[in-house]
């Protein structure tokens, strides 16, 4: 099953992004071209959080002039690809999106990233006004919300009930795992900082309880699910590389959710893990786009 002969993965300027905008190489087949949508698609999920996570540390004063940086590049990477998947590419020859629910949804999107993304310039710029630290905080998850529902619509749209209808899925579910990494860093900022503190200890358990079940998911593969088990050692050596990483982090996630105690140096401890679970995290998205 060759599905994308040539994919090219550039570690662009943002270390984690995987592939930049018009990245692939040529798409063979209408399965690959849905793939590679179900893949720039959802890592528009990973950016609208890797920007709350770095605004967070912002306001946190953690690793401060490296996190402007990362929500820059995260919102000016963002506001490409929602053109690209749109209009289409010509380096991935990807063409322009038809279908009325994803550029309905693409629509909505824009709408909440024109007010989000401008909040989010604003705390780079030390601009900590409450509207604007409330814009951050409130307009992530419907944001968030609506590019996974573009996801499911791009892959529900392109497949079916095959062999690229699975790895489809895999690629969605693989994908999310990079979003999920940028998530509970920033769900353990809000918590360390006392932002809204217990119902982001909810929600950062929920996002540990994702991460960990949808990991395992990929070890083991799932036909009831419609997940690939890992196609070869490389991904699977990918997936050990990420479960280390996360074993090294969840510990003190769970102490966040147990209301334990935390230190300025725990959170600074967090932050470090962010650039190596994301990295990992891609590498196993590619694993499978490499079949």
């Amino acid at each position: 099953m060759r599905i994308l002969s040539k994919f090219a993965f550039l570690w662009c300027v943002i270390p984690m992004c995987g592939l930049v905008p018009e990245a692939t190489a040529q798409v063979a087949a209408s399965g690959s071209a849905v793939v590679v949508r179900v893949d720039i698609s959802g890592r528009q999920r990973m950016l609208s959080q890797r920007m709350a996570m770095a605004s967070c540390f912002v306001m946190g004063d953690v690793e401060t002039e490296k996190n402007i940086k990362n929500a820059h590049q995260a919102y000016d990477l963002f506001s490409q690809t929602q053109g690209v998947l749109r209009h289409g590419g010509t380096r991935d020859n990807l063409e322009p999106e038809r279908d009325p629910q994803v550029l309905a949804l693409l629509d909505q999107s824009d709408e909440i990233f024109d007010t989000y993304g401008r909040a989010v310039l604003q705390v780079t710029h030390q601009d900590l006004q409450s509207v604007v630290v409330a814009q951050v905080t409130e307009l992530d998850l419907p944001l968030l919300k609506l590019l996974n529902q573009t996801v499911g619509a791009i892959e529900a749209s392109g497949t079916s009930a095959t062999q690229d209808g699975v790895l489809a899925n895999t690629v969605n579910i693989a994908g999310r795992q990079r979003m999920l990494s940028q998530k509970v860093l920033k769900e353990f900022c809000y918590v360390s900082l006392g932002v809204d503190r217990e119902r982001q200890q909810k929600r950062l358990a929920e996002t540990l309880a994702l991460f960990e079940t949808s990991l395992a998911l990929l070890e083991t593969g799932s036909a009831e699910q419609n997940v690939l088990a890992p196609p070869n050692k490389r991904a699977r050596g990918r997936l050990k590389r990420a479960r280390l990483v996360w074993e090294k982090l969840s510990p003190i996630l769970h102490r966040a959710i147990a209301g334990q105690d935390l230190s300025r140096d725990d959170l600074h401890r967090v932050a470090s893990f962010s650039e190596d679970l994301l990295k990992a995290s891609q590498h196993v998205v590619a694993s499978y786009l490499k079949l």
